[in-house]
C-alpha cells in the first residue's frame, strides 16, 4: 500500500503570484529616476525709473469768502416808498434798489431855486444902483458913502447867489440820495424793513448786498509748512508768491473748472493758530440766468496750492513701494531678470507717483504687479505694461 507524501505542490495561481513577486525587484531596477519639472519663473509687469518735473502741492481747508459784502442804508432819513429788487436774485452795479419818497426833497430843491432866482433879480438891481452912485458921485451928486453901501449891498446879494448855489448843490445831493442803487454786481439778499416804513438815515439796515464773482477762499499756512517753502526757495524750486496757482475741489469731489491766483499772504504768524492767513481769488460766473453760483461764501473747499516744482526727479508708481518694518523698499529686475531688493527714500507723493531721493538710478527696472510671487535672487518673466500677469496654475 503507497503512503501519501505531506508534501503537496502550490497550486497554479499561488505559483504565478509567487512568480511576479519575484520578477517585481528586477523589474523596478530597470527604471530610470525621474526628476521634479523645475517651475516656471512667475509672470510680473515692469515699469521703469523716470525723470520728470514733479509740482509741489499742498493742501489745505478753505472757506469761501465775499471780496465785498456791504450793507446797504439810507444816506437820507424818509419812507421807504418802492422797492425794485426781488431778494436772492442778481443785480447789476447801478440797479435800483429803494426809492425813499423824493417830495420833501425835491420841495427844499425848489424852494432853494426860487431863493436863487430871487436873489439874481437882487443883484440886476444893486448892479444897476452902483453904477448909477457911481455917475452921481463922480458929478458930485451922490456922496462917497452912498455909493459905497450900495456897492456892499450888490456884494452881500453875489455872496446870497453863492450860498444859495451850494444849498441847491446840497439839496439835489440829498434828492439823489432817495434812490437807492447797487453800488456793485452781486447777490441782493432779503428785504430787512417793508416798503412805507420810516427810516433815519446811516442807520437802518434795509438789505445787504454781496459780491459774487469774483471772490475769495481764505486758509492757513502752518509755521511748519512756511519753513518747507522757504526751503524750497533756497533750493530755487520755489514760485513767486503770486504765480503760485490756487486749485480748489466742489462739493461733489470735481475740482473747480478755473485755477486761482494766491493775492495775499500775511508776513505775521497768528500765535493762536500757529499759521499765516493766506488768500487766494477765483472768477466765480453764474452758472445760471438764475443767479446760480457754483462758489458761495461760507462754504468749505479743499485747498491746492502749487507752491513750485522739483526739476528732473526721479519717479516710480506708488504701486511699486512695498513697506516692511526694515523701511521702505522696491523690487529691481536686473538684465538676467532676477530680482533685487532694493531699499529707497521718497520725497513727494503725486498723481499715483512717488518722488525717490535715494536708492533708484533712471531708467532701472522695477516691479509694479505681481509683487506677491517674488522674492530677491528668483528669475522673473517680465510682461509688458498693460498686460496683465497670467492666473497661476
Amino acid at each position: 500500500m503507497r503512503k501519501t507524501s505531506k508534501y503537496r505542490f502550490p497550486s497554479r495561481p499561488a505559483a504565478l503570484t509567487a512568480g511576479l513577486l519575484l520578477l517585481w525587484p528586477l523589474a523596478a531596477c530597470d527604471e530610470k529616476p525621474k526628476q521634479a519639472a523645475a517651475p516656471a519663473p512667475p509672470q510680473v509687469i515692469l515699469a521703469e525709473v523716470v525723470q520728470e518735473n514733479v509740482p509741489i502741492v499742498m493742501e489745505y481747508s478753505g472757506t469761501v469768502k465775499s471780496v465785498k459784502r456791504v450793507d446797504i442804508v439810507p444816506r437820507v432819513s424818509g419812507y421807504i416808498f418802492e422797492r425794485f429788487f426781488t431778494e436772492g436774485t442778481f443785480v447789476k452795479e447801478g440797479d435800483p434798489l429803494f426809492l425813499i419818497d423824493p417830495r420833501p426833497y425835491q420841495e427844499t430843491v425848489n424852494n432853494f431855486e426860487a431863493n436863487l432866482a430871487r436873489e439874481k433879480a437882487n443883484l440886476k438891481f444893486w448892479e444897476a444902483e452902483v453904477g448909477r452912485y457911481k455917475r452921481l458921485a463922480k458929478s458930485g451928486a451922490a456922496s462917497k458913502e452912498k455909493l459905497d453901501a450900495t456897492v456892499a449891498k450888490r456884494d452881500t446879494t453875489l455872496a446870497d447867489i453863492d450860498q444859495n448855489n451850494a444849498r441847491i448843490s446840497n439839496a439835489k445831493l440829498d434828492l439823489s440820495f432817495t434812490k437807492i442803487a447797487a453800488p456793485f454786481a452781486g447777490r441782493i439778499q432779503q428785504e430787512r424793513i417793508d416798503v412805507g416804513n420810516l427810516v433815519e438815515k446811516q442807520r437802518d439796515i434795509l438789505t445787504t448786498l454781496v459780491q459774487m464773482d469774483p471772490i475769495y477762499v481764505v486758509f492757513n499756512i502752518s509755521r511748519r509748512e512756511v519753513y518747507r517753502v522757504q526751503l524750497l526757495t533756497r533750493k530755487g524750486w520755489a514760485y513767486p508768491v503770486e504765480k503760485m496757482p490756487v486749485e480748489i475741489v466742489l462739493p461733489d469731489g470735481t475740482p473747480y473748472g478755473t485755477k486761482g491766483n494766491l493775492n495775499f499772504v500775511s508776513f505775521v504768524i497768528d500765535p493762536t493758530t500757529d499759521s499765516l492767513d493766506a488768500r487766494g481769488v477765483f472768477a466765480n460766473p453764474r452758472s445760471s440766468e438764475l443767479g446760480g453760483f457754483d462758489l458761495i461764501p461760507g462754504q468749505y473747499v479743499p485747498v491746492k496750492v502749487t507752491v513750485g516744482e522739483i526739476p528732473d526727479a526721479l519717479v516710480i508708481p506708488q504701486v511699486a513701494l512695498v513697506e516692511t518694518q526694515a523701511g521702505k523698499h522696491v523690487y529691481v529686475v536686473g538684465d538676467d531678470n532676477k530680482v533685487e531688493s532694493r531699499k529707497v527714500e521718497i520725497g513727494e507723493d503725486y498723481d499715483q507717483k512717488w518722488v525717490v531721493t535715494k536708492g533708484l538710478k533712471k531708467g532701472e527696472r522695477i516691479i509694479v504687479e505681481g509683487l506677491q510671487k517674488v522674492r530677491p535672487g528668483i528669475a522673473v518673466k517680465p510682461k509688458a505694461a498693460g498686460e496683465a500677469p497670467a492666473a497661476d496654475s
